[in-house]
């Protein structure tokens, strides 16, 4: 007997409330599972804290997985050898990117979802924000660094300033590689600044309501004594480098309404089921 209730999900920190339709969610070859792929500085902490609170234990976190395995090898050990990873999850979230095996290796059909912040904003963003977190990889090298110097100077923030919103959800950065990957999965992609309206249409894929404002977590770095990328003497050559390392994802990001979903046929086929997001836009009309 499948039986309807209403639970009330509350943050009190925050005064977050989240209202769930449930219907005995079960795990089927038809019960897809959705990947929040978390891009640096884009809203995903605010994003995984309401996923984390809505969905419990039927919400998996990469980094947890990552700890549990023994770091990514293992990780990728284990999805290879069973499907049983992810077996209980509704969705799976964090930062990785659509061609990680907890996507590729997922035991049922995916859907993608992500929040996509202006490119250059996001970058100049990220690199306050690792300046003013000390515990982070990467604070030593950049707390000596420009944003400009940084650019070339620290592979592993590099990685994160050319394109990268495209490649962590896509896996390329050119029409034809977007455009295959927007036809192998459904998307629901938001815009940073429509973050609440994303909010409430990625709860309402699984039947819930988001009540009231959304609260806003990790918004601003302490940049504990560091001035800001915007202040330094060399901060109009960091963006004019980043305008040319980022004309892809600024032209994809300008054409982006603040909700977009998708829902290619050939998933639909593959999933079994008639909607996962609530919107079906032909990926070849728009992109």
């Amino acid at each position: 007997m499948i039986l309807s209730v209403f639970i009330l999900v509350f943050c009190r920190a925050k005064n977050m409330n989240v209202v769930l339709n449930k219907e005995n969610w079960v795990n089927s070859p038809e019960t897809p599972i959705l990947c929040f792929l978390h891009i640096p500085r884009t809203g995903g902490t605010t994003i995984n804290l309401m996923l984390k609170y809505a969905f419990g234990n039927r919400a998996f976190f990469h980094a947890e997985l990552v700890v549990k395995y023994g770091g990514e090898i293992g990780l990728s050990a284990a999805l290879a050898k069973n499907n049983d990873v992810c077996h209980r999850a509704l969705l799976v979230t964090g930062h990785y990117s659509v061609a990680h095996p907890l996507v590729a290796r997922a035991p049922r059909p995916v859907g993608i979802a992500a929040v996509l912040r202006q490119p250059l904003e996001r970058i100049v963003s990220l690199y306050d924000y690792i300046r003013g977190t000390p515990d982070h990889p990467e604070h030593a090298a950049l707390s000596l660094l420009t944003l400009n110097q940084a650019l070339d100077a620290v592979p592993e923030f590099a990685a994160h300033c050319r394109d990268s919103q495209l490649r962590t959800l896509f896996n390329a950065t050119d029409r034809p590689g977007i455009t295959a990957a927007l036809q192998r999965y459904p998307y629901l992609l938001g815009r940073m600044d429509a973050l609440d309206v994303f909010a409430q249409r990625l709860l309402a894929s699984f039947g819930l309501t988001l009540g009231g404002v959304l609260p806003r977590f990790n918004e601003r770095p302490v940049l504990a004594g560091v001035a800001p990328a915007r202040s330094q003497a060399d901060y109009a050559t960091a963006l004019a480098t980043l305008e040319r390392q980022n004309r892809a994802e600024l032209e994809f990001f300008a054409r982006l309404p603040p909700i977009f979903a998708t829902m290619p046929r050939t998933a639909m086929a593959l999933m079994g089921v008639s909607s996962m997001f609530p919107v079906h836009i032909r990926s070849r009309e728009t992109f």
